[in-house]
């Protein structure tokens, strides 16, 4: 929660007198308050302090029309003085609805240390202006529980921005019909056929309601699997809690930059962020058709128990509501570069300069999205993104000898990659070896560990046999084991094949075909590392096993022990 307090002093007052009661009033703790002087002779007292609730994403251009109002005719009397404060501060958008939804009575009179929605939000809000119109309908269909809040919104929303996938402009599709009219699936396809090394990255869906909308295009509808969609799009490290922080973190790696399109709101393309543009690479909106758009919209908040100022507030509301719908408030949102939420085809507000990779015209656009969607899909990210499961199948045939010891051999690596995983991720490992029998053995049994015994599990069995191996044998078989594992969940998955490839024979024609084959129906990807160089090249076994997967694979030319430590990290909770 970031929360926005000023304060204000009107009128010529100056020197010491004006100093003296900011000291005082601040020391008594009255910092919510934006506070009048005198004016034109008259004394003004303390304006009535309204308090709004808004989308992270949106906090930006709110506060900057807030800031707006408080100087405006609209909010002066005719004494100079100003009518009305506003503390603008934002919270997480699911935590933002749950509360409202759930915990209306903890947000007037906590009672206990876990539900604290005074501590965890924000003060009770006057005025909440969601991201999507679809929250008010989250919040207000099937309430069960006694609700302390009543929630009286617009019919409609007052600005929209479609969610767009900005894609670096030299790999951007350049027809009109490659960025507009077609399925995020298809849009993310073409950005690969462009640069296979191509990656997309997308917020926090439990931050803002517009990674929440993107998740409801890369999840296909509910077609898509959760746990390869989340593969698809997590990076290295926790996802970055706004469309605006992601945009300023990827150029902390130009090459990556250069490559990695976002889903974010098409009013940052317009409008940009706080970090320096110079910095950034240019990138082009595409418009997928099956991401819901953002459409802002104003909520009034009435509580009960909040009679003793009620007639004054709500006034104080409507005026402000009234001035942010119509010409003068909607300029900063004209600036901030949203479209119309009324007018046909969603034109930009200032259709004259619709900014730098924005179509003024990318019709058709997508409308807001429905209630059961979100709350879906937000149920299965979470499932998707809970522990982790992870099953390593570490070659221990007699090539390995000179490939074990150390640091950079295979049990090394293995175990410098356990950092990715926490105490509620489950793993096993499997030593590969013989070509008869089940062509592995159990060296870590499957479930939750601590890495200190697990590691010295792994230092007391794990050794080289003096046999080959079979990896055809033990693949298939950790796909049907995996897939078994994850019958009832979503919880993210991952096989690890650490190997020389020495016995990749094993691996040809009718073999290679039944793995590739489990791999593309099982739904759990798998990492393939080549402790040799050259083992990821174009039309090698692991190269071909780690794409039908949808997994990654690492070869001597990589960083093994860091490549395979983030890879466990993008399924794993992390370490303890």
């Amino acid at each position: 929660m970031r929360a926005v307090a000023r304060w204000w002093l009107g009128g010529p007052v100056r020197g010491m007198l004006s100093a003296a009661l900011v000291l005082v009033l601040a020391g008594a703790g009255l910092v919510g308050y934006r506070l009048m002087g005198f004016g034109g002779g008259h004394s003004c007292a303390p304006p009535l302090e309204l308090r709004l609730l808004t989308d992270p994403d949106l906090e930006p251009t709110v506060r900057a029309a807030a800031d707006a109002y408080l100087t405006s005719d609209a909010n002066t009397t005719g004494h100079g003085c100003r009518r009305t404060g506003i503390t603008v501060y934002s919270a997480g958008a699911s935590s933002a609805v749950t509360a409202l939804r759930q915990q209306t009575d903890a947000w007037q009179e906590p009672r206990e240390e876990d539900t604290n929605p005074q501590r965890d939000i924000g003060p009770q809000p006057d005025v909440w202006i969601p991201a999507s119109v679809t929250d008010v309908a989250r919040v207000t269909t099937d309430q069960t529980d006694r609700t302390f809040a009543e929630l009286r919104p617009d019919a409609e929303p007052f600005v929209y921005s479609p969610v767009v996938l900005a894609v670096p402009q030299n790999i951007a599709g350049a027809a009109l019909g490659e960025r507009i009219g077609l399925p995020l699936s298809r849009l993310i396809t073409n950005l690969k056929q462009q640069d296979r090394t191509a990656g997309v990255l997308r917020a926090d869906p439990e931050v803002t309601d517009s990674a929440l909308l993107a998740t409801i295009g890369l999840y296909g509808g509910g077609a898509t699997d959760p746990r390869g969609a989340e593969q698809s799009v997590r990076p290295t490290g926790p996802p970055s809690p706004t469309a605006a922080d992601l945009l300023c973190a990827l150029p902390g790696d130009r090459a990556a930059d250069g490559r990695t399109a976002a889903l974010v709101p098409e009013f940052l393309l317009r409008s940009g962020v706080g970090c320096a543009r110079t910095t950034r690479v240019p990138r082009s909106a595409e418009y997928p058709v099956d991401v819901p758009a953002l459409t802002p919209t104003f909520v009034r908040i009435h509580w009960e128990g909040g009679d003793r100022d009620e007639t004054d507030r709500e006034a104080a509301v409507s005026r402000f509501h009234q001035w942010l719908t119509g010409k003068d408030g909607l300029a900063a949102f004209t600036r901030a570069g949203f479209r119309s939420a009324s007018g046909p085809g969603h034109p930009l507000l200032d259709a004259e300069h619709p900014g730098t990779g924005v179509l003024r015209d990318p019709s058709p656009l997508p409308g807001a999205a429905g209630q059961t969607a979100m709350d879906t899909v937000l149920e299965r990210y979470r499932s998707a993104n809970g522990p982790g499961r992870v099953l390593y199948l570490l070659d221990s045939s007699g090539s390995m000898n000179t490939r074990w010891p150390g640091p950079s051999g295979g049990p090394g690596i293995l175990k410098q990659s356990l950092g990715g995983l926490g105490g509620q991720d489950e793993y096993g490992v499997w030593a590969v070896h013989g070509t008869t029998g089940d062509r592995y053995e159990t060296l870590l049994s499957f479930g939750p560990h601590r890495r200190g015994d697990a590691e010295r599990v792994i230092d007391t069995r794990a050794r080289v046999r003096d046999t080959e191996a079979d990896p055809h044998a033990a693949l298939l078989a950790a796909l049907d084991d995996m897939a078994r594992r994850g019958t009832d969940d979503e919880r993210p998955q991952l096989i690890v094949f650490i190997t020389d490839d020495e016995d990749d024979n094993r691996l040809t024609r009718k073999n290679l075909g039944q793995v590739l084959e489990r791999a593309g129906t099982a739904k759990v990807p798998v990492d393939m590392v080549s402790l040799v160089s050259g083992g990821c090249d174009k039309g090698r076994p692991d190269a071909r096993i780690a794409d039908a997967s949808h997994g990654r694979c690492l070869d001597a030319s990589d960083d093994l022990g860091t490549g395979l430590h983030d890879e466990v990290a993008r399924v794993g909770t992390g370490d303890d």
